[in-house]
Parts: structure tokens; sequence; C-alpha cells
């Protein structure tokens, strides 16, 4: 049986491969020492130098069984042959193996790095500058709002509107009620005005608690926890028998408000994305934004047919009305995916986030001052139109009631608009009017008298324009916060109330003998939230 260097003229005696043919050890003459070569099959085998420098292959005799060929690639001989040649090869092609796997540790070095890194991106949400890193981490797929937008009927944004509207309407229902409540407790005004201070604070608190709330464990439940806490709260105020106890409701019931009106729109924000969101924001918010105006005279016809428990009763059925919708027709609209980990220095660190994003920040703004100017007519326009202009608390409503049907009309028609312009278009149409009618009647305060021709059209002009900024500013400002639309969606809530409850005071600095205070906080108002438009739209173009 031939050796294994017969098989292969290259290897050794042993039978192993010898990868470096062309080394010297091949080339270089034999010792004049050496011992002579034997004549033995094993010795013949060898190949050897002819004294003219050339090599020398042996011949071998031919067999049944193929013949092993080397051939030579490049300066590297192969041979095709039988397996024993390449089991051979094995031990030093492993050695190079080991050469490389030797360097894994300086390419596998970084690794640890990348991957590090990777709990930053994920789970540093709120301090990602990158519009692309954003995207990718947080923000609803394509599908995601495919399958949502099927889900969004007219049944489900009535349910989120009637959520979002709780909250503003049991501010000032029972306001015409006072009198009664005073009687009936044995309290005095100033102690049942700190009920209303009570419940903005519950709303503040439910706002800020429920926004990162709900990023943090989806919508669904922290929504159903709002609506039953302002159910259980309404019935108890309506049960309350002392002022201490009202006091202490009223406060529980801002906050399931709070929880309501900051989930309504986050769940439209998860749910639907470019003209859908501004159709349903402009609806949702022409509700939310007409409800403080209407909640008195709300609360006066009920007042007409009941007492003021009853008052709390109506919000107590609203809010039935809307746990059985939320729990029927509101689906889960954050998956597990999108949703954020962390408690308040989250909350904080996301508000950092959205504060340092100036298209957000302009869009809050345009309408907080917007509701700045709004909040002033609600304080002043009952002195201005029934002891200035001499009407009946009858035709003070129908004039009320009048701007709050124009509002709303202003709003639903801001929904049908936006499917074909843009909302910044319906944005500087609705600042435009307002900003006319808030001149005309300051220049009627200042020069005029307050005649009621020109407060009555004034009023209307400021009022029913501002369904075409609230809805649209809130929308543009939620598609810079998508990726934690509950702590956008508190922000903003949070902007609007507190602009609102600056405006009443400073209303009432000058007295109330005269209209300029009022016209003034308005004009103010207007032209800060115009500021705000520009520098958004700079914002947005730079970002561009």
């Amino acid at each position: 049986m031939p050796s294994p260097s017969s098989e292969n003229p290259l290897a050794h005696e042993d039978g192993s491969a010898r990868p470096d043919a062309p080394r010297d050890d091949l080339h270089h003459a034999p010792d004049a020492d050496a011992a002579p070569a034997s004549t033995s099959p094993a010795s013949t085998d060898r190949p050897r130098r002819t004294p003219t420098g050339q090599i020398h292959l042996p011949r071998t005799p031919r067999s049944a069984e193929p013949e092993a060929r080397p051939t030579w690639t490049d300066g590297i001989p192969t041979t095709t042959g039988p397996i024993p040649t390449t089991t051979g090869s094995i031990p030093t092609t492993t050695g190079p193996i080991r050469t490389t796997t030797g360097q894994m540790p300086t390419t596998t070095g970084p690794i640890p790095t990348i991957t590090g890194g990777i709990p930053t991106i994920t789970g540093a949400i709120p301090v990602l500058e990158d519009p692309g890193d954003r995207e990718r981490a947080h923000l609803p797929s394509e599908e995601e709002l495919r399958l949502s937008r099927g889900r969004v009927t007219a049944l489900v944004i009535a349910v989120l509107t009637t959520l979002s509207a709780i909250g503003p309407l049991a501010t000032d229902m029972y306001i015409p009620a006072f009198p009664q409540v005073t009687q009936d407790l044995g309290t005095t005004p100033a102690l049942l005005q700190l009920t209303i201070t009570a419940f903005f604070a519950g709303t503040a608190v439910g706002q800020v608690v429920a926004g990162p709330l709900s990023d943090r464990l989806g919508r669904r439940v922290p929504l159903l926890i709002g609506i039953v806490l302002c159910l259980v709260a309404s019935i108890g105020c309506a049960l309350a028998q002392d002022i201490e106890t009202l006091t202490v409701l009223r406060m529980a019931q801002g906050v399931g408000g709070g929880f309501g009106m900051v989930l309504g729109r986050a769940v439209l924000i998860d749910m639907t994305d470019g003209p859908e969101l501004f159709r349903t924001m402009n609806i949702m918010q022409g509700v939310g934004g007409i409800a403080p105006i209407v909640a008195p005279l709300l609360g006066g016809l009920i007042l007409l047919v009941g007492q003021w428990r009853e008052v709390f009763l109506v919000i107590a059925a609203m809010s039935l009305i809307s746990l059985i919708g939320a729990l029927f027709l509101i689906p889960e609209s954050l998956p597990r995916s999108r949703r954020h980990s962390g408690g308040f220095r989250t909350f904080l660190h996301n508000c950092r986030t959205l504060l340092r994003r100036p298209v957000f920040v302009a869009y809050l703004l345009v309408n907080a001052f917007s509701a700045f100017a709004l909040m002033a007519y609600v304080s002043a326009s009952s002195f201005v139109v029934q002891e200035m202009l001499g009407f009946t608390a009858t035709g003070y409503s129908i004039a009320f009631a009048l701007n709050s049907a124009g509002m709303m009309t202003m709003s639903f028609l801001s929904a049908r608009l936006t499917r074909r312009h843009h909302p910044r278009v319906m944005i500087r149409i609705g600042l435009t009017i307002v900003s006319v009618g808030t001149v005309a009647l300051l220049t009627g305060a200042l020069f005029f008298g307050t005649p009621a021709w020109i407060v009555l059209p004034a009023f209307f002009l400021v009022v029913a324009p501002q369904g075409f900024v609230f809805g649209n500013g809130g929308a543009l400002a939620s598609q810079e916060a998508r990726e934690f639309a509950g702590t956008g969606s508190a922000m903003l809530g949070l902007g609007f109330s507190f602009a609102a409850s600056c405006a009443a005071p400073l209303v009432g600095l000058a007295g109330t003998h005269t209209a300029v205070p009022m016209a003034t906080v308005m004009v103010i108002g207007v032209a800060l939230s115009i500021g705000c438009y520009v520098v958004a739209g700079r914002a947005a173009a730079r970002e561009a």
C-alpha cells in the first residue's frame, strides 16, 4: 500500500500536509554530511533537487485507484485525491483558524458598546433629538395606523368628545346655583369659591398624572379609572352635607375630569394621523372649547326644573354614559411596544424634551394665548352686556348662546376644510378674524363708549373663530409629541388651563365701570398668539 507521501508528493513522511510548499526546505541543497538517502520506498518517494537545481518528482506506479495529481494555483499546491490527503491537511488549516479566532476579541470588543447603547436609545426616548430615531423607536407604523383607522367610528369620536367635555362642563355648571348651595350648606361665598379652586387643582393633578401614566400602562386602564373616579365623586357631591366634604369631592371630580381631558386626546393621537387627526381633533377641541362657555347656561336650565344637587347628578349621568361607551367602544390604542418605563422623573424628562422642541412649544402657546383671550370674554361679558349695555339675563343668554354656536360651527367647518387645506391656513384665518374683533372692541371701549353695535359683533368675532384655532393648534402640537402622546396631551391641557385661569383676575383689575381691561387682555392674548404662530412656522421651516 502506498505511503501517505506517495499520495501527496509534497507531504511529510508522517503524512502531514505541507501547505507552505514553496518554503526553502524544498529548495535547499542537501547537506554534504547528510546520510545517503535510503532506497526504501518511503525514501525514494521524496522530491529531490537535481544538480542543475531543478526539483525532481518521483514516478509512482500506476494503480487501479485514481492518481493524486498536484496542481499549483497562485503558487499554492493543491491536490485532488483520496480523502486521507484532505484529512491530513486539517491540522495545518486549523492553525490559521486559531490565529483568526485570536483576532475576534478585537472585532468583538466594540460589540458591548453597541449593545449597551440599545437601552439608551429605547429607554431614553425622551432625550432623543433625531427625528429618525424617534420614528424608528416609538411612532406608530403605517400598518398600526391602517388597522386603527377602521376603529375610529363616529361613536368612538362621540365617546371621546364627551370624555373631554365632562371636565370643562363640571367646572362651571353649578355656578348659577351658588346662592342655593350657600344657603343649603350654611356656608359663605368665599368658602364656596374654594370648591372651584379645588376643582382646578384636581384637574391639574389629573392631567399631570394621567399623561405619563398612560404612556407607561396604556390608555384604556387609566381612562376607565378616571371615569369611575369622576362618576363616584359626582354622586358624592350630590349627596354632600357640608362644604368641607363638597370641597374634597370637587377635587376628586377634577382629577377624574383631568384624566378624561388628557386621555381622550391621547387616544385620538394614537389612532389617527394626518388629515384624519386634524378633523377629529377639531371636533373634539371645538366641543371641549365651548363646554366651559355653555356650562353656566346648562346649569341654569337644570335649575329651572331642579335643585343644585341635580346638577351633579347630570354630570354623574354623563360619566356613566362615557364609562359604558369606553368599555364597549374604546380599544387599547397604545401597544406594549410603544410604552415607556419610568415614573415621575421620566415625565419630567419627557416635558424637558418637549420644551426643547420649538414647534411643539409654539403651537402650545398659540392655543394657550387664544384661551387667555377667550376666558377674558367669559369672565367679563356678562357684566358688559347686562350692566353696561342694559340687556336682561335672557338677552345675555341668547347672545352668549349665539357666540357658542358660532364657535361650534367653525370647529365643524374646520374639520371639513382640513381635508383640503393645511391646518396652518385655518389657524391664520381664525387669528386674523379674532384680531379684528379684539381691536374693534378695544376701539369701541376707548373712543365710542362701548356701544352695542360694536360690542355684540366684536364678541362674535372673538369667540366663533376660535373654532379654527384650538383644534388645529392642538393637532399640530400633538404631531410633535407622538412618541409620548399622553405627556404631550397633559402639557397642552395644562397650558390651556393656566392661561385661562390667569385671564379672570386681570380683567377685574380696573374695576367694573369700563370694558377697557377686558378688551386689553383680549388684544394682548391674540397678539401673543399670532407671534407664536409666526415662530411655529419658522421653526417648522428650519426643521424641514
